[in-house]
Order: structure tokens, then sequence, then C-alpha cells
């Protein structure tokens, strides 16, 4: 399987405040909107969020509890920076993970996790424990 492009979809009553938290701090674009979804998509298209009324005529009910949405970032230090810069309350603060990550994780309208990371190098132990992987 060779996948093109990533699209995650997130149940929420909070449709147009989750439009306006990626848009405004992520640089998501609009794509599509309806009174019960949203599609936003990143400059280059090759990926999208997207929110949906938890309950339509449809379907089952969604809380958005569980979730985590993952970014790779160029620069962490420097979004850590310009999120806090920006108000958005910090979850967990900036820090180096041993399996090779340097990350800090804030929340958005629906709760859901934004885990904001730059890989990095992982360190010798976890190397060790790990390298039977």
């Amino acid at each position: 399987m060779k996948i093109k492009r990533i699209d995650v979809t997130f149940s929420t009553e909070r449709l147009q405040e989750s439009k306006d938290f990626y848009m405004k701090h992520f640089g998501f674009e609009l794509a599509f909107e309806s009174n019960w979804y949203i599609e936003l998509v990143t400059p280059k298209r090759d990926a999208g969020i997207s929110f949906t009324l938890p309950e339509r005529e449809e379907g089952e009910f969604f809380n958005g509890r569980g979730c985590i949405l993952s970014l790779e970032v160029d620069d962490v230090d420097a979004e850590y920076k310009r999120l806090q810069k920006e108000g958005l309350l910090i979850y967990q603060e900036i820090q180096e993970k041993p399996w090779g990550e340097r990350s800090f994780v804030i929340d958005d309208p629906n709760g859901v996790h934004v885990y904001i990371y730059k890989l990095i190098e992982k360190t010798e132990e976890y190397k060790a424990l790990y390298s039977k992987f």
C-alpha cells in the first residue's frame, strides 16, 4: 500500500472553534464547509484534518476522548514559543523523549491532545533496549 495523503476526522460539537484554532495556529486552509462538516488542508494539500458533528442522521456518537494528533515540525522550540506567546495553555512542557523526539503538548478546543515534536537522536539506553525491534 502506498499512502498518498493522510486525513484525520474528529467528531465534535465545536466545528467553528476547531476550524479557527487550526487555521490560526497551524496554517491550515479551508477546503470545504457545511453545517455539519468542515475540511481543512495544509497549503500543499498533502494532509488534512476534518471535523464532523457527533450525531447526524447516521453513524455513532463519538466524544473525542483518547485522540492524539501528532505534528512533526522543523523547529519545535520556535513553535513552542510561538504558541505560548499566542496564549495557548501548554499541557506538557517541552522535553526530550528517550525514543528520539523533542516535544510538547497542547489541547485543541475539543480536548484532543496535539503532540508537537521534532526528531532528535535517541538515547543510548533506548537504542540498546529496543534494538531487537
